[in-house]
């Protein structure tokens, strides 16, 4: 895992220090209405922590499951969020996953949670696009996916924005998660992030 940088933000691995900011992210109604409710602080806490443990076993080498960065302000170094690259296989992307298992296809699930007062004004889209940049040229990931509510618009906008692709959709679909993802086997792409 590295720290990167955009035009106004430094991105790096989460560490000890930002466990403040984490929990009260994962204890905020508004910010966690469309990501299956609010955690209390202990739970929060215990997540923070396995976060940590998680980076660490990848950085050195092991297993990566979660990979979690803080997204900082560049100008100010204030944490205003974070973002994740996730190689589990959960109930709302068992099926997609495990799909793209079968074909060899290494992947992640891409996440981001920003302060509420910073959304909107196209530093999800730069975290994103950054996080895609990474992924594919550093991890060398060949696609990753987005899942979120589907009463999530301003997810769907953010990820179509930063050129994913929606997924397609079953009229029988049983799930309340939408799906889009981008490909690293088109280049136009990755410039134009």
């Amino acid at each position: 895992m590295h720290s990167f940088t955009t035009e106004r933000l430094l991105i790096r691995p989460l560490i000890k220090e930002d466990e403040t900011f984490f929990c009260q992210q994962l204890t905020n109604e508004k910010v966690m209405r469309y990501t299956g409710g609010t955690l209390a602080l202990d739970e929060a806490n215990k997540v923070f922590q396995r976060s940590l443990r998680a980076n660490e076993r990848a950085k050195n080498g092991g297993k990566k499951s979660v990979l979690t960065w803080a997204i900082l302000c560049l100008n100010t170094e204030t944490i205003i969020g974070t973002q994740t690259l996730s190689f589990l296989v959960l109930p709302h992307n068992a099926e997609i996953i495990q799909q793209a298992e079968i074909k060899d296809i290494k992947q992640a699930e891409i996440g981001i949670v920003l302060k509420t007062e910073i959304q909107g004004k196209g530093i999800g889209k730069e975290a994103i696009e950054a996080l895609v940049k990474y992924g594919f040229h550093s991890l060398t990931l060949e696609k990753i996916n987005a899942f979120y509510a589907d009463k999530n618009i301003a997810s769907r906008k953010l990820f179509t924005n930063s050129n994913f692709t929606l997924g397609a959709t079953s009229p029988l679909k049983t799930s309340d998660y939408s799906h889009q993802y981008i490909e690293n086997n088109n280049s136009n792409h990755l410039e134009s992030l």
